[in-house]
Formats: structure tokens, sequence, C-alpha cells
């Protein structure tokens, strides 16, 4: 029937195409947060498992057409809440409870649409099972033909979609394929109406040839689909954490999930769980330190670094896939079985985007999944011997013990000849599924907790995670210094001397872009008032005083206690300072006009990127705060996205002059400094005066090949740095 496969086409076309595109929508109301993703997934995890649950309900029905007279009903819900839009939202209470707000909201815009789709691809697989026709037998291979119109869908939005339409121009487009969805489903009905008939024979001929699922089944598909639904979401929060929340790098996790789902249910090229079992030791091996240290690679090897992690992704959910699809039950249980598949989905995605936050202070749930992977592998049967296993856990820890105690640590030879010698271990166990499975857990648990401290170099004050990531405070003995954190990148410097202490230190360092700007302000007057978006340690209070108040907007509310508790800056700045907890766009709109001499944005956590703060009317907004002859300053510093090409365009094109500065730390990196590229923008040429006659700045013209970022269109590839 080609219309029953055009219509789970374009249902799972529409279904997966909605997710970059709400979760874009939504970015701006948490200030463009990582996990903003992942709670989304969640969300739709939930309301995939709740169509489901419909599914099964209604699939229990006897009588077809009561089915889809039902059915019709249910489907004309979701036309009362398209297009999709998020304009009249309230966000006064979404930095507190982020992840209740983004799901409630989510619930009350998306939730009904998003669950009438995903009702679609089981309901008419399981019609089709109860006909007469020669497929009915093992409708399965349905399930991959729908995930193939999910994977397109993800592969079109980042290249054709984002590039090319805004996300209001999305939302009207996805109510047309809407409607259309509801035509091929009609017609679809239509044709399954006349078989309806043979539908009690059909069920009850089938029903006598297969036993009923057992609950230890159950929980095997659950754990089956738990993993690698958690395993994608831990990928997706590495990268979107350190290069940029946004659809783009969302995507490419989420299909390659997909793609193990096709490549498991297919019915010609399908891939089998044997075959991956043999593969997966090597893979695991060769990836784990990387997922066990938590940290990003340098921009000349990021996007190899990157592709280990995609790779582990595909090996793990393909492992875990295919021993899905082998295990599936007669088609009388299918839409048993996706509700089993949709609830591990569902736990995964609570797992890793809610309780691992909420328990562990570091993205302990990535090693954590990923030591599982081994369990899923088929092998020949063999008794549980857990002594090998301790054996090789003792050996690790007692190694350890012995090279904290004599200082080998601090020798690169001896820490690969150990490495070394528990990959061998490990690789011999490979025959033994169970034996190799219990080793491998314990060896990246290990590394998890003994390779961050050998990777920082420093003592740890402080590590803390919520919604908006990870923050350590760090103390270097050697230099005596204590640096902020936000995953893996720097924002903020302060000398533990007592007579450096609270002096500017980082890109804020004496002579910096920063200080250049300060003293070209100070200079005008006696009185005035800094605006400054994103807190980090507060070095930039260090240039406050009675004459210079400094204002302070930071999104995430657990770094004003850090900054205050473990710096002085703030401190030592008293009444000269202030800090104003939400995005700092959202609350910029409640400053008096014209009430900023200077306005810096430096809000990038970790290094993502706020979209919605180099919008073109994002600078609309900032200019509407500054005094006239008042100063842009925006910190444009990234390992893997060049964002002064975007600040360029934007700047230019509203008829302002730039200038931009890349200041090397050099030698001073020891006692401080940080490398930054800063871009200083003003209305007038004569604005700028000193900046303008300094050297080490350079003047500004506009990129050629731009598209300039709006509220409605943002496209992150065209940032990428690739090499």
């Amino acid at each position: 029937m080609p219309v029953l496969g055009m219509t789970l086409f374009a249902s799972a076309f529409l279904l997966f195409v909605c997710q970059p595109l709400v979760g874009k929508m939504v970015l701006p109301f948490l200030g463009g947060a990582a996990a903003v993703w992942t709670t989304c997934v969640l969300f739709f995890q939930v309301m995939l498992l709740a169509g489901y649950v419909y599914a099964h309900a209604l699939g229990r029905v006897a009588d077809v057409r009561k089915q889809i007279l039902t059915h019709g009903v249910v489907l004309l819900l979701p036309l009362a809440f398209l297009p999709i839009q998020f304009a009249g939202a309230s966000t006064e209470s979404f930095f507190q409870h982020p992840s209740l707000q983004l799901l409630a909201l989510l619930a009350a815009s998306v939730g009904v649409p998003f669950f009438v789709i995903s009702t679609t691809a089981p309901l008419l697989q399981n019609w089709f099972s109860r006909t007469e026709d020669s497929s009915a037998r093992d409708p399965y291979f349905l399930y991959s033909a729908s995930n193939t119109g999910s994977l397109l869908a993800l592969i079109a939005y980042p290249f054709l979609v984002e590039p090319h339409v805004g996300v209001a121009a999305q939302s009207r487009l996805w109510l047309v394929g809407y409607i259309v969805l509801l035509g091929l489903l009609a017609v679809a009905s239509a044709l399954l109406w006349p078989r309806a008939k043979t539908v009690a024979a059909v069920c009850a001929r089938r029903r006598s040839q297969t036993a009923a699922t057992v609950f230890r089944t159950r929980l095997y598909w659950v754990a089956a689909a738990f993993v690698p639904s958690g395993l994608m979401l831990a990928v997706t929060n590495h990268i979107a954490a350190n290069l940029a929340s946004a659809p783009f790098l969302w995507i490419v996790p989420l299909a390659i999930y997909l793609v193990t789902f096709i490549l498991a249910f297919a019915r010609r090229l399908r891939v089998t769980s044997a075959r991956v079992s043999r593969l997966i030791p090597v893979v695991l091996l060769a990836t784990f330190p990387v997922v066990a240290a938590g940290v990003v690679a340098p921009p000349g090897l990021n996007w190899i670094i990157i592709g280990g992690h995609l790779v582990l992704l595909y090996c793990g959910a393909l492992l875990c896939h295919t021993a899905l699809a082998e295990s599936r039950p007669a088609p009388q249980h299918l839409t048993e079985f996706y509700f089993w598949i949709a609830l591990g989905g569902v736990l995964g995605g609570v797992f890793t985007a809610t309780i691992a936050p909420a328990a562990f202070k570091t993205v302990l749930e990535y090693p954590l999944i990923v030591a599982t992977l081994g369990f899923f592998r088929t092998g020949k049967n063999e008794k549980p011997n857990w002594l090998v296993p301790a054996l090789f856990g003792a050996a690790i820890l007692v190694i350890w013990i012995v090279f904290r105690a004599t200082g080998l640590d601090s020798s690169t030879e001896a820490v690969a000849l150990a490495h070394t010698s528990f990959l061998f271990v490990c690789y011999k166990l490979k025959d033994h599924v169970q034996r190799f499975a219990t080793a491998f857990a314990i060896l990246i648990i290990a590394y998890s907790f003994i390779l961050p401290d050998y990777i920082e170099g420093a003592n740890r004050a402080y590590v803390g995670r919520n919604f908006f990531g990870v923050k350590k405070v760090l103390d270097e003995p050697d230099t005596h210094l204590r640096k902020f954190l936000h995953g893996d990148t720097l924002h903020g410097i302060e000398s533990t001397d007592a007579a450096r202490a609270g002096k500017p230190l980082s890109y804020y360092y004496p002579d910096g872009s920063v200080a250049n700007v300060v003293e070209m302000l100070r200079e005008r007057g006696p009185q005035q008032r800094f605006g400054v978006v994103g807190l980090g340690s507060g070095t930039m209070a260090a240039y406050a005083d009675a004459g210079h108040h400094v204002t302070f907007y930071e999104i995430d509310p657990s770094i004003e206690p850090i900054a205050r508790r473990y710096f002085t800056f703030l401190t030592r700045c008293g009444s000269n300072c202030d800090v104003v907890i939400g995005d700092g766009r959202l609350q910029l709109v409640r400053a008096d006009s014209e009430s900023f001499d200077l306005l810096m944005l430096d809000a990038f956590s970790s290094d993502s990127v706020p979209t919605h703060l180099l919008s073109r009317e994002a600078l609309e907004l900032y200019l509407s705060k500054l005094a006239r002859d008042g100063i842009l300053l925006f910190h444009v510093s990234n390992r893997f996205l060049d964002v002064e090409r975007l600040v360029s365009s934007l700047v230019i094109d509203r008829g302002l002059v730039a200038f931009s500065r890349f200041d090397d730390a050099g030698e001073l990196r020891k006692e401080g400094k940080s490398s930054a590229n800063h871009l200083v923008a003003a209305r007038r040429l004569e604005d700028l005066g000193p900046i303008a006659a300094n050297p080490t700045w350079k003047r500004v013209t506009r990129p050629t090949d731009f598209q300039l970022w709006t509220d409605d269109y943002s496209n992150l590839l065209s940032l990428i740095r690739w090499h």
C-alpha cells in the first residue's frame, strides 16, 4: 500500500521537523542554555510515550472501524494549537525552576499536536498488521520506513530549512504540512476500512501461534531503549555545551540515533547484534578516555574528538537497537512493544535531563551510560564469574595509590604503561561477555574519577552543576591563581596572593582591550554607568568606584553566590555594583533609556553562544539603553565559532563605527592574563577617540556573503570554524 508508506513518511517528517523548530523557538526564554534541548527531547519522548499508550489502548478495540472514527476526531484537536507560537509566554519564573517551566510551556503550546502525530505510526502499523496482506505478518519494516522519514527531516532542517526560512514561516509551513497529513490519513483510512471485517479472525488465528511476552522480556526492552536514549542526550549535551546550543548540533546525534533504528529494523540491510558485538569492544576501549575525562579538545583537534563521541554513539545505539529488533514480538504485540521502547526512551531522558543534573556535580551520567554498553553484547552463554573483574578493579586501585604515593602519576611513561596494561587486560576478556562488560565498567568509572584531576592540574575549591551547566573553581598552587570555569571555558581569574587579590586579571588585565575602553570612558567625566551582560567571577567590578557604577546581568542564579564566596571582586566593589538575575536581554528592557555609558556583552556559558543576544533586534535594544556617546563592547573570543564575523555584520549594518582587537597574553599568561578577542562599537568615530588612534585596534569592515541574524532567523553553519 503506497499510501500507507507515504502517510507514515509524512507523519514522521512532521514529527522530527517539529523538534528542532520548537527547540529553536524556546531557546531565548532560557538564554540559549545547552540543557534547553535535552529538556525539549525529554518532553518529546514523554509525548511519544503518551501517543503509544493511546495507540495501545485504542488498538484493544476489536473493531478497526471504531478505531478509525475515534482517531478521526482526535486528529482535529491540533488545529486549535496551530501554528506553533510562544509569543505570549511569561518568563518571570523561568530562571528559578527552568526545567519545570520549560516543560509546562511546551505542554501548553505544542503538546497536543506532537502527541496526536506520534500516534500515527503505531496505529497505522497495527491496523495494517490485522489485514490479510502478505507483509502483515511482520510489519516492523514500516518502523524502519517511518524512521527514514524522521532522518530526512533532520537532514533537511539544518541544510535546507534553517538557512533559508525564519521560524515564523517555518511554523506556518508546518501547519500546511499537518493539513496534508490529514488528507493522507483520510485516504489510508478509506483503504483500510473495507478490510476491517477480517480483523477478529486474523487476531484469533495469530494469537494462538505465540505466547504473551513475559516480564523479563519487557524489562530488557526498556533497558535496551533506555541506554541509547540517555547516550544520545549525553553526547548532545557535551557538544552543545561547548560549541553552541543550536538545531544543527542537536540534530547530528539524533540523526545518528535514528540511523541505528533504521539499520536494526530494516528487512534487507539489517545489521545483526552479533556483528556489532564483535566490533564494540574496540570502539569502547578506543574512546572511553575521552568520555571519562569530560574535556574539550583544543581547536585543532576538536572535530576529531567530537567525531569520536559520535562514533561511540553510533556503535552503542546500534548495539542496543539490534538487540531490540532481534527480540521483537509477534505483530499482535506491536503496540505494546512500541510502548516499552518509548518508556525506556523516556526514562533515559529523565535520567539525563533531570536526575543527573540534580544528583551529580559533574557530567557523570555520560561515562555511567557508556559503562552499561558491554552488557548488551551477544555471545556464548557462560556462568557469571566476578573474580577476574574484581581482581582487575583491585589492581587499578592499588596502582593508583602507588602512583599517587610515589609521584609516578607525573611520569608520562609510567602513566602510558599503566593505561596500555589496562587496555590489554580488557581486550583479552572480549570473548567473555560478562567479564568484559564488568571489567570495562570498572575501568571507565575509575577513569572518570581519576582523569579530571590529572587534566585540570589544580585543586578543586568548588564544583557544582545545575540546568545551565557545570561550574568549577580551581586553585593553582604554583601560580597562586584561582580560576572560575563554566564547562571548559575560563570565566575569571583572581590571584590568591594578598598583594594582588582584587586586581583585574584574565582578559580584564591592565592595558588589555577592556582596560583600554574603561580608561577612555574615565577620561570623559566623573560619573558613569557600566552594564555587563554576564557575571563570571565579577572581574569587571575591579573597575568600579564611586563614580563608575557597574550593573551585572546574569541568567544563572548559581553564579553570584560562587563569585561572592570564592572571589573578592564583588565584595570589594560594595554598593558600586549590583547584580540582576535573569536573561540579560529581557532584563535590559526594564532599564532606563540612555542609562549606560558602556554596555559589555560577555554572556557565553562555556563556548556556547546565546543566539538571541546577537540579533538585529537585540542590537537595537542595546543602543536604546546607551547614552548618545555610549560604547558597545563585545567579547567575541570563541574556539569553535566565528562570533566576530556575526557581530561585525550587525554593527556595520546598523551604521556603527567599530574596531576589533586580539590581545595575546604571551608571557603574561603565567601572571593570570588571558588571550581574548574584543570588538568595540559606537555611533560616531569621535566617540571612540583613543581606541581609533591605537594601532592595536583594527577598523572593522562588513563581512561578505553573510546574512544578518534576527530574532526570526539565525544560521549556525555560517559561523563554524571547520579548521
